[in-house]
């Protein structure tokens, strides 16, 4: 699995990105100096806390996670880990929930088109020119998907989800661009 950013994990998991930063502000991960990148025993630490619908303190926060680290570090993981008498984090089930998500994501990643004769490189959708961007800010500013796909009827409603969730994993980097005046 490759790494992935804040970003992305917030993105594609509906992650608060408050909480995870703030994770990576606690030293809940042994990560060294530089941006911050997450690969699976993160994600899927990330991914059962948000599950857990609790609140953990930072302490409980590091055990847990140093738990699912060891335990996908092993030749073969188990199925669960046990964080008490009483709870219990099926581990098998997350790292398979998490896996099939961030392929998923990649698999219609990997048909977007990108060239630069197109839109200035930005990405569209095969056989268009449509930037996913701006399905993906249609849909993350109340546009419904019913609305969406009728205007788009090449879309599909994965492609909706994942334009949104690649708008707020990419999101645009530079400048605003500055809109002249009109003269009046």
């Amino acid at each position: 699995m490759m790494e992935l950013t804040p970003s992305e994990v917030v993105a594609l998991f509906g992650l608060d990105e408050r909480r995870v930063r703030k994770d990576v502000e606690y030293g809940v991960f042994n990560r060294g100096k530089g941006p911050p990148r997450f690969a699976l025993a993160e994600v899927v630490y990330l991914f059962a806390v948000a599950a857990l619908g609790v609140e953990l303190g930072v302490d409980d926060r590091k055990r847990l996670y140093r738990l699912i680290a060891a335990a996908l570090a092993e030749r073969t993981p188990p199925e669960s880990i046990e964080l008490g008498a009483y709870l219990e984090v099926r581990l098998a089930l997350a790292v398979h929930d998490v896996e099939e998500r961030l392929e998923r994501f990649a698999k219609w990643k990997k048909k977007l088109v990108i060239r630069e004769d197109v839109l200035g490189g930005e990405p569209v959708f095969p056989n268009s020119r449509l930037s996913v961007r701006h399905i993906g800010e249609m849909a993350r500013h109340d546009g419904s998907v019913n609305e969406i796909l009728e205007d788009y009827p090449y879309l599909d409603e994965q492609d909706i989800e994942f334009a949104k969730q690649f708008v707020a994993a990419y999101p645009r980097v530079g400048r605003p661009r500055v809109r002249e005046a009109s003269p009046g």
